[in-house]
Order: structure tokens, then sequence, then C-alpha cells
């Protein structure tokens, strides 16, 4: 079973702030995030095609803070690829 939500944001902006705007969504549902994590495990899955000489992925304690209140893990899928561009997306 899965629940697909996207951010709404293209992959011109870091993948930090794809994370900030589903926080931003899923916030109202914080009780129900709750219940559900009870018997489920629920994160965010972030997949993410990088350049090869890409940088670092930086999380803020704010927003571990954000996570944990929502009873939310992150899963991390992050591919270096020698061509970075829109020939990558799979939708």
């Amino acid at each position: 079973m899965s629940w697909n939500l996207e951010s709404g944001l293209d992959d011109t902006h870091p993948i930090e702030k794809h994370i900030e705007r589903l926080l931003e969504i899923l916030e109202p549902l914080e009780n129900e995030l709750a219940k559900l994590s009870k018997n489920y495990e629920v994160y965010i899955q972030c997949v993410g095609y990088f350049p090869a000489s890409s940088y670092g992925l930086s999380v803020s304690k704010n927003l571990i803070e954000k996570l944990h209140r929502l009873s939310l893990s992150l899963d991390y899928d992050f591919y270096f690829v020698e061509d970075y561009g829109h020939d990558l997306d799979y939708h």
C-alpha cells in the first residue's frame, strides 16, 4: 500500500524545498498521520538524480522536529549520473 503526494515544485528546486513543501501540505493532517504510524511505516520517499559532482544534503533541526512531530521518516534514493537532464524524468 502506498499513498503518493508530490510537492508541486519542479526539479530546479533543491530537494530540501520539496520536503519543506510536503510538510506544509501534511501538517494539517498531524493527528491522522499519528494514527497511521501506529500500524504502518509512514515516510517521505525522496528520489533524486544529481550530477556526479553534486553537493551533499543538509537536514535542519527544524525539519527533523517537524518530521518527528508528524511521525514521519525520510527515505533517500539518490542517483549520481553523468547526464543530468530531463531525459531522466520517469513520469
